[in-house]
């Protein structure tokens, strides 16, 4: 008997349990994201509801061999702490949460496992553990950033910046135009420079190109993005299927 979602929590225990037993379901995705400021005009779960969508997506493409594992919804975003409702995770603690889950799945007969990112400051911590992981779980993990989909050649012919992901610019704004428009505020957002703490001047500067950036966002151009990004997922996630550790 197969699991009935791809989203892990809304099985139940049996269906999970006969599926393993059965080996209809063989490999997980933990999507990793933040909840963090996106800008005036972005709603902050952007990166955790962008990842979960992405990646429901590509397991239903795979139904009902993948399941996905609820988001971690908080990462490593001490970067963004200069504009209040960033929440943040230090590396150490979030690489903790990452572990704990990635030995849950294993437990519970899951040797396979893409963890998809949907937050750049997640990169580094989990790209500095995944040996350890590996070694100290036995089993396969597999890690990528979504946007690792877009080719140079790509991100030149479909953006009007050139920047992917770029942070509440036109990509991702883009996305949210597309999937979840209720999430996206730019007639109601001026850009108020005299309010805003930046420390980092770089970062400021950045601030302001990407909430300019923003204007050049269309929904047709965020079809486009997901559409790839949920093929490059995919087959990410049947080469993962059909290799041994």
């Amino acid at each position: 008997m197969p699991i009935r979602s791809v989203l892990l929590g809304e099985n139940t225990r049996f269906d999970f349990r006969t599926s393993i037993r059965e080996g209809s379901l063989r490999a997980a995705i933990l999507p990793v994201a933040a909840t963090e400021q996106h800008n005036e005009h972005l709603a902050m779960h952007h990166d955790s509801r962008s990842t979960e969508l992405l990646t429901a997506r590509a397991a239903r493409a795979l139904f009902p061999r993948v399941v996905v594992c609820p988001v971690v919804t908080v990462g490593v975003s001490g970067h963004w702490m200069d504009h209040p409702g960033t929440l943040s995770l230090s590396a150490g603690n979030f690489n903790a949460v990452v572990f704990d889950i990635l030995s849950s799945l294993r437990s519970a007969g899951l040797a396979k496992v893409l963890i998809v990112n949907g937050h750049g400051g997640n990169r580094r911590p989990i790209e500095a553990a995944l040996g350890e992981w590996r070694s100290g779980l036995g089993i396969q993990i597999e890690f990528c950033s979504y946007w690792e989909a877009y080719s140079p050649a790509f991100i030149r012919a479909n953006t009007a910046t050139g920047e992917v992901p770029g942070h509440a610019a036109e990509f991702e704004t883009s996305f949210a135009l597309a999937e979840f428009p209720e999430s996206v505020h730019l007639t109601s957002a001026p850009y108020p420079e005299s309010e805003l703490r930046i420390t980092d001047p770089p970062r400021a500067i950045d601030d302001r190109r990407f909430f300019e950036g923003a204007r050049h966002a269309t929904a047709e151009k965020g079809r486009l993005y997901v559409e790839h990004a949920v093929a490059y997922l995919t087959e990410r996630l049947r080469r993962l299927l059909e290799t041994d550790a």
